[in-house]
């Protein structure tokens, strides 16, 4: 699990982030993130689960089994987390709604320039 402990630091520090930070975000005490980070504690299958979906990346890149990772930069990071973090139904149909209009404008401007 050293793989583990040190892919888990690289992607905490690669988002700014201080332990305190990730523990508060991922529901886990400062010294839980700690002991992962030191590899003096093995993460359980859910929590594992839980650090693949915050970081956006495969559960066999995390433990250090693969090093192919999404390629996204750290704004589009942050537009996934707050459209994961809408818990109103409405409030995600609405985002949606305009997400998807958007993507239609896109469409149709990009096939005019085309013709």
């Amino acid at each position: 699990m050293a793989r583990f402990a040190e892919r888990l630091t690289q992607l905490r520090n690669e988002r700014g982030l201080t332990q305190p930070e990730l523990a508060e975000r991922m529901g886990m005490s400062n010294g839980a993130i700690g002991n992962y980070e030191s590899g003096r504690r093995v993460p359980r299958i859910d929590d594992l689960e839980a650090f693949a979906d915050f970081f956006n990346v495969d559960m066999n890149y995390l433990l250090g089994y693969s090093n192919e990772r999404p390629d996204y930069t750290l704004e589009q990071i942050w537009v996934m987390e707050c459209y994961s973090n809408i818990s109103d139904e409405n409030d995600r149909a609405a985002v949606t709604a305009i997400l998807r209009k958007y993507d239609r404008y896109q469409k149709v401007t990009s096939s005019r320039s085309l013709a």
